[in-house]
């Protein structure tokens, strides 16, 4: 199984596109778990890392995403996202 999940990972990610984000609203770890579980799973993102002490969000995708997609995942949470 942790084969197939390499080689999936993998096999889009030739050419990774990475982003760095400003999240606001985050006050805790747990605030930071949540909005990188929120963001891990819009289609194409491959990994989240959050930064609560610097609110920010490093993403990396197979594809490009689109800001508007982010906010709509965060839009009924009190988490904001907008570009550096």
């Amino acid at each position: 199984m942790y084969r197939s999940y390499l080689s999936k990972n993998f096999q889009n990610m030739e050419n990774p596109i990475k982003y760095t984000y400003h999240i606001d609203g985050m006050s805790c770890g747990g605030c930071a778990a949540d909005v990188q579980q929120k963001l891990s799973a819009i289609d194409g993102i491959s990994s989240v890392t959050v930064d609560l002490g610097n609110k920010q969000a490093d993403i990396t995708s197979s594809k490009e995403i689109k800001i508007d997609s982010l906010r709509k995942t965060l839009s009924n949470t009190n988490y904001t996202i907008s570009e550096l």
